[in-house]
């Protein structure tokens, strides 16, 4: 977050006047650098955190920030009941699809919208148009009359709950005449897609005017724009009723690909998912097929700061299949926390005639839509369809976020706790077929968390040890053999999830700016937490 920089530079050019005197004979030291190095970063930080939590003190709390009541707890969906251990007798999959477009009948100018992404102090308004942005649903039932659960992913750079409540609750009635017990809806983050968060918009207007907006209980100005986000709320409810509509009976096949080649992890311990994990539904009627895909790649094709509207690379690993294969395609993000796509020519030779980014997306996208066509060896997964969701409390640490939630750039669902300020949000966990299991995340999800390899104290920035298994490591201690997978951004954007002994300075060079976009430390061990109750929760 360009902004987020500029704050702190003041800050931490007093932090160096007064320690360099201290550092200059220890910067030559090997022995003494790390030691240095992270009191250094440590000192700054604290420094950092104090003014700007001074600063977020002077702003007023929005008066919508109330202490949580039962309800705010209870919103999430019912998910399935009787959680089942085998797919019930005779029992078939069911699948619908749709995908709509964000941008057809468009009730705005697409000039009139901001982008997502990094912040800038000027108006990052939309100057161009590369491409589409769609909404892509899926609606799976398990034949166990236990009823339907739905995925919809959004292009979009993030989804507060409250939007997607929203949406939930536009379908309330639906959702009892077609006996529908979960709505998860995800993003794929692109940072060139319209904001849909709020934390885009013209920096001034929101830090000067909303204060005062907020004071006098008026509604605040931030990137999201209404009428944009009416269209989209009614686009999805469409979606999902469309899909519904569209379910015919067949069966689901797993596959993978080899991801590393195109994947950069930029922070150690450099854990991932190697793979595109697709998974294949073919109907009974030999109708169009529908493939669901994983990728842990960030979507920033185009950089953070542009100003160009494209939905990245999968639209076009989307269109590269669909023209070889002639199937729908729904792309969901797994744990990537700090990846980016690796746009190598020599991986990719077509990339060598790509003087600008958006020149080089569409053969990213072209090439890892060859290599899931590829996928040839499958299993066959089991009709079975379990899921379930808990709501919790975070609390709000990190005054850039505080900061950013008082001058309303934000639509989290902010409560007032005993002390200081949360946010309640949804985790998710589900079970598919009798060998794959998934963490529903609110977040960008550090992968060594869902996978394991979390650093210790000989490694980690704190010199402490994490004590938590990793979510896969939980759906083996409480008795099941699935393999486990993350499905990031998922009904809430809570930011990144970091492992608390490992969360350090956000301006320390190690962070790649990630805790810039975190809660605060405490958010990895109290999501874990929850993770622990919810899997193990009579899990087959």
């Amino acid at each position: 977050m360009k902004l987020c920089r500029k704050v702190v530079a003041f800050v931490l050019s007093l932090v160096i006047v007064f320690t360099l005197p201290l550092s200059a004979g220890a910067l030559d030291k090997d022995a003494v650098g790390a030691f240095f190095h992270k009191g250094f970063y440590n000192t700054a930080e604290t420094l950092v955190e104090g003014l700007l939590g001074a600063i977020a003190s002077l702003f007023p709390a929005p008066r919508n920030w109330k202490a949580p009541d039962d309800a705010a707890l209870t919103k999430h969906m019912r998910g399935t009941a009787p959680w089942l251990q085998t797919p019930a007798e005779n029992a078939v999959f069911s699948l619908g699809y749709n995908e709509s477009s964000l941008l057809d009948t468009l009730p705005v100018s697409v000039h009139s919208l901001f982008v997502g992404g990094s912040i800038e102090f000027s108006d990052k308004l939309a100057t161009a148009l590369l491409d589409d942005l769609r909404v892509r649903t899926a609606a799976l039932s398990d034949g166990s009359g236990r009823g339907t659960g739905v995925l919809l992913e959004l292009d979009a750079y993030g989804l507060s709950l409250p939007d997607v409540r929203e949406i939930r609750q536009r379908l309330a009635g639906f959702c009892k005449t077609q006996n529908i017990h979960s709505i998860t809806i995800a993003v794929l983050h692109q940072h060139s897609a319209v904001d849909t968060f709020g934390m885009n918009g013209n920096i001034f207007r929101m830090a000067l005017l909303n204060p005062l907006l907020t004071s006098l209980s008026l509604p605040t100005t931030n990137g999201k724009n209404n009428a944009y986000m009416e269209h989209l709320y009614t686009t999805c409810v469409s979606s999902i009723k469309s899909a519904v509509a569209d379910m015919k009976p067949g069966r689901l096949f797993y596959g993978t690909a080899d991801q590393t080649p195109f994947l950069v992890d930029k922070r150690a311990p450099f854990v991932s998912d190697p793979h595109f994990n697709r998974f294949r539904f073919a109907p009974a009627d030999g109708s169009r097929e529908t493939w669901l895909v994983s990728t842990e790649i960030h979507c920033v094709g185009n950089g953070a700061g542009g100003t160009v509207i494209t939905s990245d690379y999968p639209y076009y690993a989307e269109r590269t299949i669909r023209l070889q294969a002639g199937a729908n395609v729904l792309f969901y993000m797994g744990a990537q926390q700090s990846t980016s796509g690796n746009y190598d020519e020599g991986l990719i030779p077509a990339l060598r005639n790509t003087p600008e980014r958006t020149d080089a997306i569409p053969h990213f996208g072209d090439a890892i839509g060859q290599a899931i066509c590829a996928i040839r060896d499958e299993t066959e997964v089991a009709p079975l369809f379990n899921v379930r969701f808990q709501s919790i409390l975070l609390p709000i640490t990190n005054p850039v976020l505080l900061l950013a939630g008082k001058a309303g750039m934000i639509g989290a669902d902010v409560v007032k706790l005993d002390s200081g300020y949360g946010i309640v949000t949804e985790i998710g966990y589900a079970e598919l077929g009798t060998d794959f299991a998934f963490a529903i995340v609110p977040g960008e999800l550090a992968p060594e968390l869902a996978y394991g390899g979390c650093l210790q104290k000989d490694k980690a920035w704190s010199g402490k040890d994490w004590p938590y298994p990793s979510l896969q490591e939980m759906v083996t201690a409480a008795g099941s053999s699935r393999k486990l997978f993350a499905l990031d951004l998922a009904n809430d954007q809570i930011g990144y999830i970091v492992p608390d002994n490992n969360y350090m300075p956000m301006i320390a060079p190690e962070s790649n700016s990630i805790e810039f976009v975190s809660l605060g430390k405490q958010t990895a061990s109290l999501l874990m937490e929850g993770y622990q109750s919810l899997i193990g929760r009579g899990v087959s």
